[in-house]
């Protein structure tokens, strides 16, 4: 073996090895930034809002300050929306910081939490890619309107659960964009009102095949915990209400396709401009209306059968 060969040899055992160490389990270091941690959610204490979970993973700065921890299980706090997502999803990815508990003095809240499963990521991830190179050949001024199909996207939604455009198929679909830090009240909070009055009407007047989707605008706080609280906060009956959310690169391609600009200055809120649709059984658009000022009754007549 000459010398080449054998340098080459050395460079790919050592490729090999780093590897193999960065996927070995709890604590790889490099693997995770810092402050996230990968874990096994196992048990749940709804009366003092904690959750135990196993580490698989951390970032190296938490490696370190739980390095007592290695392969035992955590107590952690977590927020009434994360916990109950928990509940529905094994494994997760999230980010601990330091806080005051009552019932456990100092502790770790658990917060930022998303599913973690590999094969759910890998679909999420496939489907998003047609989506991306979707939006590269569209160029620059071309958006998505009446007439248009919705692009291919997958999102998470307030359950951890993978929504698709296959969820348009069969239904008529009311679909906005949201986000739960928004504090002007003619805005995302008016928004979100007017929806869920439509959903109660559209119930009360028997409308068949409706159902609503509102998509977050600020992927980087609405972790689908955070959207399932924002849910509860306003009553949402959640059986025909979606919200979804994923990350920023995600968020910017659906945006972009469907002409809501969005952009955030640091220490400034989100500033968006808002558009409110309809899409039809076959991810058709086929009603929209840009802005804040669009009327539940409107929208309720164009959702009646033979309607729009």
């Amino acid at each position: 073996m000459n010398i080449k060969t054998s340098f080459i040899l050395f460079i790919l055992t050592c490729l090999l090895f780093l590897s193999c160490s960065d996927k070995s389990g709890f604590g790889g270091k490099g693997v995770l930034p810092e402050g996230e941690v990968r874990g096994e959610f196992l048990s749940s204490d709804e009366n003092k809002s904690t959750v135990r979970i196993k580490p698989l993973l951390m970032g190296a700065d938490l490696t370190e300050k739980f390095s007592d921890s290695l392969n035992k299980e955590l107590e952690l706090v977590v927020q009434p929306g994360d916990l109950a997502l928990l509940k529905k999803i094994k494994i997760f990815r999230g980010r601990l910081q330091e806080t005051f508990s009552g019932s456990l003095g100092k502790s770790h809240l658990l917060h930022y939490i998303w599913p973690d499963n590999r094969t759910d990521r890998i679909r999420l991830n496939n489907v998003n890619r047609l989506l991306r190179r979707d939006t590269l050949s569209m160029g620059q001024d071309v958006i998505r309107t009446v007439g248009d199909q919705v692009p291919p996207f997958a999102l998470y939604d307030q359950d951890g659960q993978i929504i698709t455009s296959e969820y348009f198929d069969g239904s008529v679909t009311v679909l906005n964009f949201i986000f739960t830090r928004c504090s002007v009240a003619d805005m995302c909070p008016a928004s979100t009102r007017k929806m869920k009055e439509l959903q109660e009407l559209s119930s009360q007047n028997q409308v068949p095949y409706v159902q609503f989707l509102s998509v977050s605008l600020d992927p980087e706080f609405d972790s689908p915990g955070v959207l399932k609280t924002y849910a509860r906060g306003y009553g949402i009956n959640e059986q025909n209400f979606k919200f979804g959310t994923a990350r920023k690169t995600v968020i910017d391609d659906i945006t972009r396709q469907l002409g809501i600009s969005r952009k955030k200055d640091d220490g400034e809120p989100l500033d968006h401009t808002m558009r409110t649709m309809i899409v039809n059984s076959k991810r058709q658009i086929v009603y929209q209306i840009p802005g804040k000022s669009w009327s539940v009754d409107d929208f309720l007549t164009r959702l009646q059968p033979n309607k729009g």
